[in-house]
This record gives structure tokens, C-alpha cells and sequence, in this order.
């Protein structure tokens, strides 16, 4: 841009230092941030993302929720298909087999006509004792089960819907002993 349209369009003509070193100090139009195109893919993107994370969140928590447990007979039977994996376990702790151990208890759990041996991390609750039936949590180690979670499954409400299961717990518990077991 000569001098002379510069001195029309700005009202001043070009200082002598900005002629000299060939720098351009005329004010250009403002850039677009952005097509809307662009901008379009920018917010798909984001609610794809927003998605896929509210849909793990939700997913891992009705995991957990729903976590089915087998009976100790039926976990024995398919450990080859369960592995390593995380799962809940049913049955009733043996009279005798309560033993305190660092960091938690050992105990044996049985049901049907397996018996499995259980080590739990962690405090047990305070109505854990020999003779109710318990789920555990946890997984097979070995032949061992490990357990982080001893949960106390009866009440008088259980005990009055599910006869049949507290007699087969206090036969389960009270016929087995730690030396049988």
C-alpha cells in the first residue's frame, strides 16, 4: 500500500522506520475462530466422549450391583470357567474352622457337598460366627478362596421365607467339623 492511499484511508502517512524495514503494521480483518462445520465436529465429538464415559460409569456400577453369587458346590464346579475372576460365593461357615489370621481370618465355607477353604483380608462383621450362612467375595487362589468381603445373609424375615435353607446351613455346619472338612 503506497503512502499516499495510506495517508486517505488511516488520516497519517507511514512513519519512516516501518517504510524502511519492510514491516507491515496495516490492521488485517478479524480471523474466523472456526467453520461451522468444524465447530460442529468439535461438539459431536465431545458429546460422543460424554457418552461413552456416563455409559462405563453406568455400566460398572450395575456390574457391581447385580454381582451373582454361586453356592460354594456350584463355584467348585465351575472354576475352570471362573478362573482368576471376581465373584460371590454362598454357603456356611464350619463350626471350629474360625481361625484369626494376620490382617484377617481363615475359615472353611460349605455347601451341598463341597467345602472350600476361605482366606478373608480385612475385619469380618461383627455377627460373623460359625453356623449362618454368608456370601463372600472374592476370588479362587489355587484351591483357596481369598476374600475382601464377608457379608451376613439372614434375619428373621430370611429365616421365616427360606426354612429349608437354614436347616440345610445348620445341617452343613453342624455335621462338618475342621478335621472332616
Amino acid at each position: 500500500m503506497s503512502d499516499e492511499i495510506r495517508a486517505d484511508v488511516f488520516g497519517e502517512e507511514e512513519s519512516a522506520d516501518s517504510a524502511s524495514t519492510g514491516f507491515d503494521v496495516s490492521p488485517k480483518a478479524p480471523r474466523e475462530m472456526g467453520s461451522r462445520k468444524g465447530n460442529k465436529v468439535v461438539a459431536v465429538g465431545a458429546l460422543v466422549v460424554a457418552a461413552v464415559v456416563l455409559g462405563l460409569v453406568v455400566f460398572n456400577g450395575l456390574n457391581d450391583a447385580s454381582m451373582f453369587y454361586y453356592n460354594v458346590d456350584e463355584a467348585v464346579a465351575r472354576k475352570p470357567e471362573l478362573g482368576e475372576k471376581r465373584f460371590r460365593m454362598q454357603g456356611n461357615v464350619i463350626d471350629g474352622s474360625i481361625k484369626e489370621a494376620d490382617g484377617g481370618v481363615t475359615f472353611k465355607i460349605a455347601y451341598g457337598d463341597q467345602v472350600v477353604d476361605v482366606e478373608n483380608r480385612g475385619n469380618p462383621p461383627e455377627l460373623f460366627s460359625s453356623e449362618i450362612p454368608v456370601i463372600i467375595e472374592g476370588s479362587f487362589v489355587g484351591d483357596e478362596f481369598h476374600s475382601d468381603e464377608i457379608i451376613i445373609r439372614h434375619d428373621n424375615n430370611y429365616d421365616e421365607e427360606h426354612p429349608e435353607r437354614i436347616d440345610k446351613a445348620k445341617q452343613d455346619a453342624t455335621h462338618r467339623t475342621e478335621s472332616k472338612g
